[in-house]
């Protein structure tokens, strides 16, 4: 729901750009009757002018987005896409690079990988954003890598506390992150996976390797690359050589 605004708020300290609780919330105003959640999430956005009490004197406290509030909703959405289509743009850029390298690269994989961190085995799914591997016919040569794209300090600070990270493993004997310049330095990575810098003018810097360690591509794993769709290059056949 939304309203005009019926004041002139206190904007000296309303951020440029909304944190993801923040926008989530905005959000979820918009779509929704407003339910007001008390917290201070809603005091901000009130504070910032985004958000206004509606007077029902029937219902229970709700909110409504001023239109200060869908203008910053407006810019979210913008930013949002434009964050999408860099993340493309990288993975496009991570996967042409390793298909001419003459590796079989998939960026639209997604398997069920194993958490054995219960007294019960459950299945996760793990989508990486580019799974490649050498086209041998030697088990022992095949070196799979995933290289996983990070365009935003925040995603990137977010997989590293989640337990997704560790699913790579599951997939690769190498894990690369591949962030882009500025969000991030090598240090802030565990030493464990490898660290490329893109740039989206001067292409990539490698900043560490990864370490490799042993793997095994299950039935599981060669079923869902089955069921995938291998990255074309431009000079890519149909037919896949070995």
């Amino acid at each position: 729901m939304s309203a005009p605004a019926r004041h002139n708020p206190e904007l000296h300290d309303r951020p440029g750009v909304l944190a993801r609780r923040h926008a989530t919330r905005l959000r979820h105003y918009w779509r929704s009757h407003g339910w007001a959640c008390h917290d201070n999430i809603d005091l901000d956005l009130l504070r910032w002018g985004l958000i206004e009490e509606a007077a029902y004197s029937t219902r229970a406290s709700c909110f409504l987005v001023t239109d200060a509030g869908r203008a910053a909703l407006g810019d979210t959405v913008v930013r949002n896409r434009r964050a999408r289509s860099h993340h493309a743009q990288v993975v496009d850029g991570v996967a042409r690079h390793l298909a001419v390298r003459g590796r079989l690269v998939f960026t639209e994989l997604s398997v069920h990988t194993a958490e054995t961190d219960t007294d019960s085995t459950r299945w996760a799914p793990c989508k990486p954003d580019v799974f490649s591997l050498t086209r041998s016919l030697r088990p022992d040569h095949l070196a799979p890598q995933v290289h996983e794209i990070k365009v935003n300090r925040s995603d990137l600070l977010g997989e590293l506390r989640s337990a997704k990270i560790a699913r790579y493993r599951e997939l690769a004997a190498e894990v690369y992150f591949v962030i882009a310049e500025g969000i991030a330095t090598a240090a802030e990575i565990p030493c464990e996976y490898g660290v490329v810098v893109w740039r989206d003018a001067d292409g990539f810097t490698l900043e560490r390797a990864a370490h490799r360690h042993d793997y095994q591509l299950e039935t599981r794993h060669w079923m869902a690359m089955a069921r995938a769709r291998p990255f074309m290059a431009d000079d890519d056949t149909v037919q896949l050589s070995f």
